[in-house]
């Protein structure tokens, strides 16, 4: 009988079958299904499994895990995708794409004037000037982060 995932696929599923090891951490028949094929929209079908066999079994349900989220977190913030969900402090906004697409939904990405720094966990900006940090001078241009996730 064919697994969750190679059902939703509409693939012949056996025994060894590496999609099955994937999804088993994902409670219930239905989850499993939408979870595999948003995953498959997103990388496509032969990426995933390319993505699956290539790695070792005891690992595919964390990287079925980490495809998901990171499907998720790209379709919510397609700029930054997940790390820049987790780095803003807005992790949350991923969790609830994945259980969106758990439950059969299609998670929205976040409108583009939204300031994710203001969502919280935002960096806070220092006070001190560059001439502080380098012993004088009379330059005096705040220090700017780099963000390299955007």
């Amino acid at each position: 009988m064919s697994c969750n995932g190679c059902r939703v696929l509409r693939k012949g599923c056996s025994e060894e079958c590496a999609l099955r090891a994937s999804i088993d951490w994902i409670y219930g028949a239905e989850e499993q299904g939408n979870a595999t094929l948003f995953v498959a929209k997103f990388f496509g079908r032969t990426g995933l499994m390319t993505f699956i066999t290539a790695t070792d079994h005891s690992h595919r349900p964390d990287l079925f895990r980490s495809l998901l989220y990171e499907a998720c977190g790209r379709t919510v913030n397609p700029v930054s995708g997940a790390v820049g969900l987790l780095l803003t402090g807005n992790w949350d906004l991923c969790e609830a794409a994945v259980e969106t697409v758990l439950r059969g939904g299609a998670p929205k990405p976040i409108s583009s004037d939204l300031d994710l720094s203001s969502l919280g966990g935002s960096l806070e900006k220092s006070g001190t000037m560059s001439s502080e940090i380098d012993g004088g001078g009379d330059r005096r241009i705040p220090p700017r982060l780099l963000n390299l996730f955007v």
